[in-house]
């Protein structure tokens, strides 16, 4: 050991002569420590510096680390410097003005309308007017960190409807809304204005007056307008515009039956007031060949020969008025080979029943889609269409005859209507197939309709002449929306059903 501390103080003269450094007490000190430490000797006198800065506050200690103190007289003066600063009186007056100042801003806080704020603010005041101590600020300190990291504003995101999507400012905020409560009075009078002209629209042009659905849906949108906007109404009013195209065929149709009835009661009279008349000359002609035996007197020659003269005339007149008649007569009959003409558009216009089922027919079924492909066009309603096809029903009907299948298609026909409650238009178009025509329904509507349709029609056990007969379905559907065109749409759906029922039984296959 003596010898390692020899070697040690060689090395100090040594680098000391080296560097030319004088040896004063302060320098041999390092340089000892230095050429301690290289040659791995512990010297209590070399730690003194490292033991005083760990009793030192860890402020100090990380302090002390950015100003490199390298030896006693170093950390001396730091020591001083921060004694000489800390005046008691000084702390005591920046403590309390600083408790003051956080009072202050809690009370601040207060005054933010944020109720869970508020309520952390008074607690902490509270705590405040008490005895304050480390912990107790430690504590108000936690429990407003804890409130930042919980702090949610997500509610600011709920005033987007009236134009605002972020805002630090209630003051801003309010005026916002009051702008948009303007801007919806304003918005609500254009609806309003919409609205009247829309009823008055949707009022049918030739019937006497509207039906309960179309009365309904004024009624609500009179009493608010803003339901203009609602893709609900949006569909309503589709319906009733096609409603009250029906309602004004219908009252056509009712019309021209009276003007028919009229017509043909003109007809009769006009008849009988021809035949009268000629009744009348024919009466005329008999008094002057009465007259003709009268001739012991002059006079009645006279009157013969007017009453000959009137005759003529009148047999004249009634031969006019009777080629008159008759060609008003032949008017009457053109105006009446006209309104049945009319008649029997109107026939294949409206709804036309098939004869085993009692569903509409192919011919209605073209006059519909064609109605509702112009609504489609016009007023942008959308439909779909649903082709419901038998499996085996030539087979069927070869094993147990016509008569059963006409049964089959009969209990098809009701199935499928007990399901169709919303005005949805179905007919049969051919042997084995149903059609059914679906407006404002998607694909997955349509497919739930579809399926519950199935569904009933393979659960339902047929019986002909005590045999019990399985029956399944499988069905096509397309939307108007995704085809090119209506005989597009169309032949997606026979494509569609092809498909499905080459699959087997209760499938459905849709676009």
């Amino acid at each position: 050991m003596a010898s390692l501390i020899s070697d040690v103080i060689k090395d100090v003269f040594q680098e000391a002569s080296q560097k030319k450094i004088t040896l004063t007490p302060d320098n041999y000190h390092t340089l000892f420590c230095a050429a301690a430490a290289r040659r791995g000797l512990s010297a209590m006198e070399c730690k003194k510096l490292e033991n005083y800065i760990s009793k030192l506050d860890q402020s100090y200690q990380n302090e002390l680390k950015k100003m490199n103190v390298r030896n006693i007289d170093e950390l001396f003066a730091f020591i001083s410097s921060r004694l000489n600063r800390a005046n008691p009186t000084d702390i005591t007056k920046i403590s309390l003005a600083q408790t003051m100042l956080l009072k202050r801003i809690l009370h601040a806080i207060n005054l933010l309308h944020n109720t869970k704020a508020k309520d952390l603010a008074n607690s902490s005041i509270s705590m405040l007017d008490g005895v304050i101590s480390v912990d107790s600020l430690n504590l108000i300190r936690d429990r407003w960190f804890d409130f930042v990291s919980h702090f949610d504003d997500n509610y600011i995101k709920r005033l987007e409807k009236y134009g605002i999507k972020q805002s630090d400012d209630i003051e801003s905020i309010i005026s916002k809304i009051e702008k948009f409560k303007d801007n919806s009075k304003e918005q609500d009078l254009k609806y309003l204005k919409i609205c009247d002209l829309l009823i008055a629209a949707l009022v049918p042009s030739i019937a006497p007056s509207a039906d309960d659905d179309i009365a309904a849906v004024s009624e609500h949108l009179r009493q608010d307008p803003a339901l203009l906007s609602s893709p609900a109404m949006e569909d309503d009013i589709k319906r009733c515009i096609l409603k009250r195209v029906r309602l004004d065929q219908n009252e056509i149709k009712h019309k021209i039956a009276i003007l028919d009835g009229i017509l043909n009661s003109l007809n009769t009279q006009i008849q009988d007031f021809a035949t009268t008349l000629l009744d009348n000359g024919s009466m005329v002609d008999s008094a002057i060949f009465d007259m003709d035996s009268i001739t012991s007197i002059d006079d009645y020659n006279t009157i013969k020969l007017k009453l000959q003269n009137t005759s003529n005339s009148l047999r004249s007149e009634i031969k006019a008025m009777g080629s008159k008649l008759s060609d008003d007569s032949k008017v009457i009959n053109n105006l009446k080979e006209r309104v049945k003409e009319l008649e029997e558009m109107i026939a294949r216009a409206n709804i036309q029943k098939d004869e085993i089922t009692g569903l509409n027919n192919k011919s209605s079924f073209e006059m519909e889609l064609a109605s509702i492909e112009e609504a489609n066009l016009k007023y942008g309603v959308d439909y779909a269409i649903m082709i419901i096809g038998i499996n085996g029903l030539d087979d069927t009907s070869a094993k147990y005859g016509a008569n059963a299948k006409d049964a089959i298609l009969s209990t098809m026909a009701k199935i499928i209507q007990n399901r169709c409650l919303n005005g949805e238009f179905i007919a049969r178009t051919n042997t084995d197939e149903f059609v059914i025509l679906v407006a404002n329904l998607n694909t997955n509507g349509c497919v739930n309709l579809a399926q519950m349709m199935l569904n009933d029609i393979s659960g339902y056990k047929f019986r002909y002449k005590n045999e019990h007969i399985i029956v399944g379905a499988s069905c096509g559907i397309a939307i108007r929306s995704s085809a090119n065109n209506q005989t597009d749409m169309i032949q997606r759906a026979n494509l569609r059903l092809k498909s499905a029922r080459s699959e087997g039984l209760n499938c459905i296959k849709a676009i």
